[in-house]
């Protein structure tokens, strides 16, 4: 009984300290989930002007066709690019949600480095999706306000650039050595050697052996140990030198043959 005790207390501190791994690794993914999530939010507005432009506007019969041209295909572009970085957003926050929640084990650690390996082609998009939006307007001033397309233009150009420089300095400020990044991994040294492996708290697996005996075992006749610890591998020796036993069996010695009497 004390045994059995003391392997479900173990069992107990596995499960908790796993438990609060876990939730290290959840509170990340839902970290990514809604910058994926604000990310569809701004990709929708952009497709929505973007089809507004489209439609709305009328060409007049003295543009040039080249100018119109351009400018169908710069609103084009970035209604499409939009659309793409709202269904591959949405997309990944459902099945980011479904294969951390209903996945098998590591499922979630999976999830988030999924997460953060497209983040960054996203936000690409996006970027190329404002991009061309911004071109779009400048072509929509040459093509409706005459005169004063030129300060219309100028104006766009100024407002494109002086977001760019400032994403760019404002990323740099927000910048965070890789060295120094924290994630929602929490792992331990196996051993204060160094290059020892480390141990992922997220992966435990607290299970235990069940307490039947199988049917190939009980057919042998071998006893049976319900608490006994899992091995390493079966290839390893024991301490004193001799191969190990099965798993589950003892290795009882045979007996010695007796010397028959001399006549």
């Amino acid at each position: 009984v004390e045994r059995t005790m003391l392997q479900a207390d173990k069992q107990v501190l596995l499960a908790g300290v796993k438990q609060q791994a876990l939730e290290l690794r959840q509170k990340e993914l839902e970290f990514n989930v809604e910058r994926y999530t604000n990310l569809a939010t701004q990709a929708s507005v952009v497709a929505g002007f973007s089809f507004e432009s489209l439609v709305e506007l009328e060409v007049p019969e003295d543009c040039p066709w080249l100018l119109a041209s351009m400018y169908f295909v710069c609103g084009a572009l970035a209604m499409a690019l939009a659309l793409y970085v709202l269904v591959v957003a949405s997309f990944a926050c459902v099945f980011g949600h479904r294969l951390a929640l209903q996945g098998p084990h590591g499922s979630l650690e999976r999830a988030v480095h999924i997460l953060v390996d497209h983040r960054n082609h996203v936000f690409f998009i996006a970027g190329l999706s404002l991009t061309f939006l911004v071109l779009a307007a400048v072509l929509m001033a040459w093509v409706k306000m005459g005169a004063a397309a030129s300060v219309v233009s100028l104006i766009f150009v100024a407002f494109g650039a002086t977001v760019g420089l400032r994403m760019n300095r404002m990323s740099a400020l927000f910048e965070i050595d890789p060295s120094m990044l924290v994630t929602g991994a929490v792992r331990v040294n196996a051993s204060k050697s160094p290059g020892a492996a480390a141990v992922d708290l997220s992966h435990l697996n607290p299970g235990s052996r069940a307490a039947t005996v199988p049917a190939k075992q009980a057919k042998a006749g071998c006893k049976y140990h319900a608490l006994k610890e899992e091995d390493d591998s079966p290839s390893q020796a024991s301490v004193s030198g001799q191969p190990r036993a099965r798993q589950g069996c003892e290795q009882t010695p045979r007996p010695r043959p007796r010397p028959r009497p001399r006549p």
